[in-house]
């Protein structure tokens, strides 16, 4: 009685055992190099249009191991894997070793002799290897002969492709008809005979590709020209984009028994096939500089910006493409120079602020203050809130831009609304907003109003415009040395930074460029109507833009000249403006500047000169009182 309960337990410890080594080994067609092929038998007969042999590949891995699930793909220059209809190529896989199949690593098919004697190159192809075998087909078939071709026609499944590896359609396949007077399938070339030719007529030259199977069975791969043969009057061949956008053009050609052309050449075009550029990679923005800011008439600027998006090989994107824009120009928090809201001291710089790979926190464990950092605004104090940017200029494209998702809980971490692709560290970030007025929108070549937030490339380039209020509180915003502008708090908070997104990929920009520029030119009046003085005296300068607007914190640059004779040794010297220690306007654009003058008769002269970056140059003559 305990005979058969230990049999099936020990049955029941070998089966696993068993059924694990019958599952092992590789099963990919790529693992497979090595192919043999063989025949069950070396002869066929037209006479016996139903009799087969049997053809079987066997495929082994690097470790001569029988690969199961290879797909092997199998070609036939004579006779037919069909014994209803010509079919010279087919595939099959290779098999588990059941009892179903052709073998372990053994791929199967039946070659049927077809309506021509002679012998058959069979042969089969896995992972680039291949190998062949013959059969001889013997015995003759009557068969009309179809008629010659009186035209050909090409045609393309898929009229737009993609420059190669970007991750889109890259290849389209072209089919080859020779037709007869009547519209039918004219004849085959004879056996070994290509008799069609496929050609670029124009083409980027970047690489382009023409692929097809040859008389010979043989797969042959071109950049120009390619001879194929048809089966059935049809020859299909493969175009393979490069790395370079244009126009192709392919020609298709008939060709006699003997593989020359007619006379007259019988041949067709097909025009129109387009390589299109990949998505975009890069975004490059610029500005211009002169006659770039327009009045707006309403106590607004306008200032137009530029940008240029290509692929990863420079080529420019598609007309179309969507380039999303973003702007802030109050950050409420920064670990980089000038740091706002951050740490503990001003000097604080430990690199601890890091992603995570699929989570949507920011993280800084040391000196972020998420929860408590604030501006002031409209007189009045401005938190982080829902919505705000956050930008890290260091991160990966895909990582540079996030909006902050709720209100931050606690001080060392951030939730944005969108889970970061990379684990990185040591990242520079700021979190801003649009709170001094700044707004952005671009050019749609397709509507005739500025679109807000996005402009519309055509031939990689688009047009953008940055928007902002034009009055003494806010004109050069974001251009001021962050340790000179006093007007925003805190300090250096305000700086204006352009974000643009491309649609539909992670390429991403961050520029801090632009900023809320005067219109020039500046022009220097020193209000108390003087233009000359005689000895010391203090000028009251006051600088103004195009449309009359006081420019503060703006540089003048000064400079003395003196007469020919100085027989007296006249000494003039130019102080700073407002009793300070340099030549900036203060915040009303004002600058008192004193100019004392020592030495000197009265015969002596100088001319005091001053002017600003692209403005005019204030004269004031000096004499001796």
């Amino acid at each position: 009685m305990t005979v058969l309960p230990r049999f099936f337990h020990s049955l029941f410890l070998v089966l696993p055992l068993l059924l694990l080594a019958a599952c092992g080994g590789s099963d990919k067609t790529e693992d497979a190099t090595a192919v043999t092929v063989s025949a069950s038998t070396a002869n066929l007969d037209i006479g016996f249009p139903d009799r087969f042999t049997t053809v079987s590949a066997t495929v082994r891995d690097t470790d001569g191991v029988l690969l199961r699930n290879a797909t092997v793909q199998f070609s036939t220059n004579l006779g037919s894997f069909s014994a209803t209809e010509v079919v010279t190529r087919t595939t099959a896989e290779t098999g588990r070793g059941g009892s179903n199949d052709a073998g372990e690593g053994v791929a199967a098919v039946r070659l049927y002799p077809g309506q021509s004697g002679g012998t058959a190159t069979v042969t089969a192809y896995v992972n680039g290897v291949q190998t062949s075998t013959t059969i001889t087909v013997a015995g003759t078939a009557p068969e009309p002969e179809r008629p010659v071709p009186a035209s050909i026609s090409i045609t393309a499944s898929e009229r737009a492709i993609f420059v190669a590896g970007v991750g889109q359609m890259e290849s389209s396949t072209i089919t080859v008809r020779l037709l007869t007077s009547t519209g039918g399938a004219a004849q085959d070339a004879p056996a070994g005979v290509n008799n069609v030719r496929v050609s670029f007529a124009t083409q980027p030259n970047g690489g382009e590709l023409l692929f097809g199977t040859q008389a010979s069975g043989q797969l042959v791969q071109h950049d120009k020209t390619v001879d194929v043969a048809t089966s059935n009057g049809v020859a299909t061949l493969t175009l393979s984009s490069g790395q370079l956008p244009g126009v192709v053009e392919l020609k298709a050609e008939a060709l006699t028994n003997d593989g020359t052309s007619y006379n007259p050449v019988i041949q067709a075009t097909i025009s129109a096939l387009s390589i299109a550029s990949g998505p975009t990679h890069s975004i490059v923005l610029s500005y211009p500089r002169e006659n770039a800011i327009e009045d707006m008439g309403n106590g607004i600027y306008r200032r137009i910006g530029g940008l240029l998006a290509t692929d990863r090989y420079g080529n420019p994107v598609a007309d179309g493409t969507v380039v999303n824009l973003g702007v802030i120009d109050s950050v409420l928090l920064s670990n980089r120079a000038p740091q706002i809201n951050y740490g503990f001291s001003s000097t604080v710089i430990d690199g601890n602020a890091t992603t995570t790979a699929n989570s949507a926190l920011l993280t800084d464990l040391s000196n972020a203050l998420f929860k408590s950092a604030v501006l002031t605004r409209n007189n009045t104090s401005r938190f982080i809130e829902a919505q705000d940017r956050v930008l890290i200029l260091n991160a990966q494209a895909a990582d540079k831009s996030r909006f902050v998702a709720a209100l931050p809980e606690q001080d060392i971490s951030l939730t944005t609304n969108k889970a970061y692709v990379n684990t990185a560290s040591q990242l520079e970030y700021m979190v801003g907003a649009s709170l001094l007025g700044a707004q952005i929108s671009g050019v749609d070549p397709a509507k005739e109003e500025l679109v807000s937030g996005q402009a519309v490339t055509t031939d990689g380039a688009a047009t953008f415009y940055l928007t902002y209020p034009a009055n003494q509180n806010t004109i050069r915003a974001g251009c001021v040395d962050p340790s000179v502008e006093t007007r925003f708090l805190p300090q250096g908070s305000a700086q204006v930074w352009v974000v643009a997104e491309a649609s539909g990929s992670s390429a991403t920009t961050i520029d801090n460029q632009e900023c809320f520029d005067y219109m020039a030119p500046a022009t220097i009046t020193e209000t108390t109507g003087q233009s000359a003085i005689r000895g010391s005296a203090v000028l009251q300068l006051e600088v103004e833009d195009a449309s009359s607007i006081h420019l503060p914190f703006l540089n003048i640059s000064t400079s003395v000249s003196y007469g020919s004779a100085n027989t007296g040794g006249l000494l003039v010297t130019v102080g700073s403006c407002n009793s300070g220690t340099n030549n900036r306007t203060n915040t009303n654009g004002v600058c008192s500047l004193p100019i004392t003058v020592s030495g000197g008769n009265s015969d002596d002269t100088a001319t005091v000169s001053l002017s600003t970056s692209g403005g005019n140059t204030l004269a004031i003559n000096v004499t001796v009182p």
